[in-house]
């Protein structure tokens, strides 16, 4: 059975860590992530827009709210 080598295990941890903060850091990955944001807002304002204007082309076609549907 193999032994786990302890000290180059937290070597590599201690690496994979400060590579990770690295990136998280570089501009252009603060600058892409920053845009996912923006773009992620926008898209639910546009969303909620959608739902509001399909619920508002329901009512307006829906025999339902037409009152008794018969004078078509």
């Amino acid at each position: 059975m193999s032994r786990l080598d302890l000290a180059q295990l937290s070597l590599a941890a201690v690496q994979n860590i400060q590579t990770a903060d690295k990136v998280r850091r570089d501009p252009a990955v603060v600058k892409a992530a920053k845009q996912f944001m923006e773009d992620g807002a926008q898209a639910l304002r546009t969303g909620g827009a959608l739902v509001r204007e399909v619920q508002s082309s329901w009512r307006r076609h829906s025999p339902l709210t037409k009152g008794t549907g018969t004078d078509e």
